[in-house]
């Protein structure tokens, strides 16, 4: 399909079906590149493109985001600004309309506002991070500052999972930095700098030895404090799930505001979590095997 017919097509577009038409005549033109291929080009270009995202745009069952279609022009070399604004105006008729629908519909569905107490839970159960971790089919994510209670409980389970080709990402903060100060500040008294330095020491000292196990697992250390703890399973995939616990200042280290995001109930937000943690994953450096520092001594 030649530029001048498939701006012609974006021009008439009305609903997600209708560009997802002409998101496979781009695809077609550069070479059909797989879901997992524009996902793992997103990661590395740091534009996140989670595959299902991109399926159901491809497949008209959800439009995309401005910024996952942005993304998807660029790793098909759609530079030209009145190429990209035909796009985005194609685009922005359809949000329009939906949300519209939207509106309408939570105006219909809701009497009152949620309870929190019904969206929040105080605790992370370990034992079920595990079960997930064991039920991961392509990749599991965990993000916090050192996962001082995680790593050793989970270890044996990611052994497992890398095993199983399961890929394992794990982003952490950088001992010694400004980050681990601002941790020390909001886990107070009752932990202390040195208490922290410790506990990442062992964590990474354990996630070193999986390093030799394969190309499965990636560590990396950021100078930056993160508001929550994420664990991420099958993130790219349809039936991905993610949970986040919200960092709290002092106060009982297991009881924080966690909840649940659910690919298939939660997508736009689910998205946009998955991108966070994409951002900061690029911005951190790659640890490599033999880096684990000492532990310290008082």
């Amino acid at each position: 399909m030649s530029d001048h017919s498939l701006a012609s097509d974006l021009s008439s577009v009305q609903t997600a079906e209708g560009l997802a038409g002409c998101i496979r005549s781009l695809l077609s033109r550069h070479g059909n590149l797989s879901l997992r291929e524009l996902e793992s080009w997103g990661i590395a270009y740091n534009r996140p493109m989670p595959r299902t995202s991109l399926g159901e745009a491809r497949s008209g069952a959800r439009p995309p985001s401005r910024q996952l279609l942005l993304n998807l022009l660029a790793a098909c070399e759609v530079h030209d600004d009145r190429e990209v604004s035909a796009w985005l105006d194609a685009l922005d008729r359809i949000h329009k309309s939906k949300s519209i629908q939207t509106r309408q519909r939570r105006l219909g569905d809701l009497t009152q506002p949620v309870s929190a107490n019904r969206f929040f839970a105080e605790q992370d159960d370990l034992i079920e991070i595990s079960h997930l971790i064991q039920q991961a089919q392509d990749e599991v994510w965990l993000w916090g500052t050192t996962l001082s209670m995680h790593i050793p409980y989970l270890d044996i389970y990611l052994g497992q999972a890398l095993a199983r080709d399961v890929r394992v990402k794990v982003l952490l903060i950088n001992p010694g930095g400004a980050a681990m100060s601002m941790l020390a500040f909001r886990a107070g008294p009752a932990w202390g700098r040195q208490t922290l330095e410790e506990r990442l020491a062992i964590n990474l000292g354990l996630l070193d030895r999986r390093l030799t196990q394969g190309d499965g697992l990636e560590v990396r250390l950021v100078d930056y404090l993160p508001p929550y703890t994420l664990y991420a399973y099958d993130p790219g995939l349809d039936d991905g799930s993610m949970e986040l616990r919200l960092g709290s200042v002092g106060g009982r280290h297991e009881l924080r505001p966690t909840f649940r995001l659910i690919r298939q109930r939660d997508g736009e937000w689910f998205d946009y979590f998955y991108e966070q943690f994409t951002t900061v994953w690029n911005a951190a450096e790659p640890y490599r095997h033999g880096q684990a520092p000492d532990i310290p001594t008082a």
